[in-house]
């Protein structure tokens, strides 16, 4: 295929329609995007739209999208918000409106802390969030299309389902903490296209070969 046709294409936001409900598969869904916008402008004139504005504002806030997940009874990792204090080993997420879940840390010293703390608070002004975690734990990310992982356990599978029938959002990365307890949700973050492997552009481009506009 030629390169000017490639599906999925960067920065491109993609629209299907579907037994009555639209659908928005892009990047990343951050508030004042392009997604974003039309979610709400979609909402406002009665169309049914997935993921709904207030599951993609949900989602990008780690304690919100935590505790939305546990109401459902996916499990999620431990969270704290700080000002300064922190536990290690430990994820830290900024939660700054600049923030985005895509950019976490594992420290697992002072020294690497005190680093990713004063980046994602900006020296101090903002508060971040911080997840508790096990020496032996291990941090992997996956990505869901439409609740679908491509090569992943039964587990993982179940959890991308689990995730998608609470959050409705068709492309998202999976933050995951696996530890003797299984696996845990960490967060949400958006997934670029670059990012995807061959499978899941496969994957994608089934999906988006039906698409309505783009």
């Amino acid at each position: 295929m030629n390169k000017r046709h490639t599906i999925p294409k960067k920065n491109i936001m993609y629209t299907l329609n579907k037994n009555g409900t639209v659908y928005i598969i892009n990047e990343s869904y951050f508030y004042k995007t392009e997604p974003y916008y039309t979610i709400v402008q979609n909402e406002f004139e009665g169309i049914r739209t997935v993921p709904s504005s207030s599951a993609v504002l949900d989602a990008y806030i780690v304690p919100i999208c935590l505790e939305k997940a546990r109401m459902a009874g996916i499990p999620v990792c431990e969270w704290v918000v700080s000002y300064a204090y922190i536990t290690l080993p430990a994820i830290v997420y900024g939660l700054n409106y600049f923030s985005t879940p895509s950019e976490h840390f594992v420290v697992k010293d002072f020294t690497s802390a005190k680093k990713a703390i004063k980046h994602v608070t900006n020296y101090g002004k903002y508060p971040f969030c911080y997840q508790k975690i096990s020496d032996e734990a291990e941090v992997a990310v996956y990505t869901s299309i439409f609740g679908r992982t491509i090569d992943c356990s039964d587990e993982i599978e179940t959890l991308a389902e689990k995730i998608y029938a609470v959050f409705n959002i068709p492309l998202v990365s999976l933050v995951l903490v696996r530890d003797l307890g299984g696996y845990r949700l960490s967060s949400l973050a958006p997934v670029m296209y670059s990012q995807l492997s061959e499978k899941e552009r496969d994957l994608m481009k089934s999906i988006l070969e039906k698409r309505v506009s783009s």
